[in-house]
């Protein structure tokens, strides 16, 4: 299902919960229901290869970066962390490296994901930009150029503007793209019924979070933190509080 309706992501790691498996939709389909947005996912950019664990986009925020095997940025990583999966995944081996300082560490280690990354031994360092292109593999010349252009002031060829450089020692997690959960799903009405091909809504069947449509839109740059718990919790109360109101009139 990931490669018919997510082609894009059919090379990401699953990092999702087991029951996301598209049940929902299957049903849907074979009850003649109406789908929304099916092909509009969270995705991540920063999921530590082989660990298996969330680096958390902080750092890119306040001044981190991804470099690639060839020791060269690829994207304004600004742009946002679930967008971000599918120019990794674009990368040499679908691997990318995080980048960033001591000031950034620190920051990182206030996250419990980032914690379980490097105590599971995610974390890189190195005392130099010639240290830094032997752990990433690449032209120390090519690297060193990349970091000259992470400058305060700076606004390089995909738009990003730098406040500050980083500086040595520098740190790198190996990391990937990942799918954690789709944003598609059945139609609903505003009390979260599911609607059929016809555009008339079933009588005893809701939808809500994960089986029912979001609210990114299409794709992967709609989305914001909190928008799948957003449609769990705010979906649910909706269902439910239809589902009395109905018992009660019975």
């Amino acid at each position: 299902m990931v490669g018919e309706l997510l082609p894009e992501m059919v090379r990401a790691v699953f990092a999702g919960h087991q029951g996301n498996d598209g049940t929902a939709i299957k049903w849907g389909q074979q009850l003649g229901l109406r789908m929304g947005d099916l092909d509009a996912y969270q995705g991540h950019g920063s999921w530590s290869m082989p660990q298996g664990a969330l680096v958390t986009w902080a750092f890119i925020m306040e001044g981190g970066v991804q470099i690639n095997a060839l020791g060269r940025r690829f994207s304004d990583e600004t742009s946002g962390y679930s967008e971000a999966a599918v120019p990794v995944l674009a990368q040499p081996g679908s691997i990318a490296w995080d980048v960033f300082d001591e000031p950034l560490l620190k920051l990182l280690r206030g996250f419990p994901d980032f914690r379980d990354a490097e105590s599971a031994g995610a974390l890189r360092v190195a005392p130099d930009a010639a240290a830094l292109a032997a752990i990433i593999g690449c032209d120390v010349d090519a690297l060193q150029a990349t970091l000259g252009e992470i400058r305060a002031g700076h606004t390089d060829a995909f738009g990003r503007t730098f406040a500050r450089s980083l500086q040595a020692p520098y740190y790198a997690v190996k990391v990937t793209g990942a799918l954690f959960h789709t944003q598609g799903g059945l139609e609903v009405d505003d009390r979260c019924r599911a609607v059929k091909a016809d555009g008339q809504t079933m009588p005893n069947l809701y939808a809500a979070g994960g089986a029912a449509r979001g609210v990114s839109g299409s794709g992967a740059a709609g989305y914001l933190a909190g928008n799948g718990l957003l449609s769990a919790v705010a979906g649910g109360w909706l269902a439910a509080t239809d589902i009395a109101r109905r018992l009660g009139a019975d």
